[in-house]
């Protein structure tokens, strides 16, 4: 186990395959791309994404992406630049979704209606050039929007 420098959080080491897949996932890939190029079955490739979600105590593959970062697993993009502007409630809908799994809780933080929360962040999206919302938090960490400093709280069981 590893407790994360400046938190209370402790996590469970990733295997190389699981940092492998969590990588895939980085990049926007779904379960049938990501286990094509890794090689395995799509259930193999969704049960190691499960068990890096357990380990790393969070839910959802945007937080899944952000906790990578914060805790290593993952290598920080090489910077771009930003394609245009974003706003500071765009920005918080990023952080938002980085840091939280939970429809609820994104759109709290985010100080969005919870019922305009899937048109802001599929906005946010196409503006970012995201695929998903884990590639979303990819592209955050390469236009320099989102650190890796920002730790999600653990999943709560």
């Amino acid at each position: 186990m590893i407790r994360l420098s400046g938190t209370d959080i402790i996590v469970t080491p990733l295997t190389a395959t699981e940092k492998k897949v969590l990588e895939q996932v980085s990049l926007g890939r779904e379960v049938a791309a990501g286990a094509s190029v890794l090689g395995m079955k799509p259930g193999t490739f969704s049960g190691h994404s499960g068990r890096i979600g357990l380990k790393l105590q969070v839910k959802g593959p945007a937080v899944k992406v952000q906790m990578g970062f914060v805790a290593g697993y993952l290598c920080l993009p090489e910077p771009i630049p930003l394609p245009e502007e974003f706003s500071d409630a765009e920005r918080r809908v990023w952080e938002a979704v980085a840091l939280h799994g939970v429809a609820g809780d994104i759109a709290r933080a985010a100080g969005v209606d919870q019922f305009d929360l899937p048109a802001a962040v599929a906005d946010l999206m196409g503006k970012a050039g995201a695929v998903n919302v884990a590639h979303l938090v990819r592209l955050g960490h390469a236009f320099g929007i989102l650190s890796k400093d920002a730790t999600p709280p653990p999943t709560v069981a």
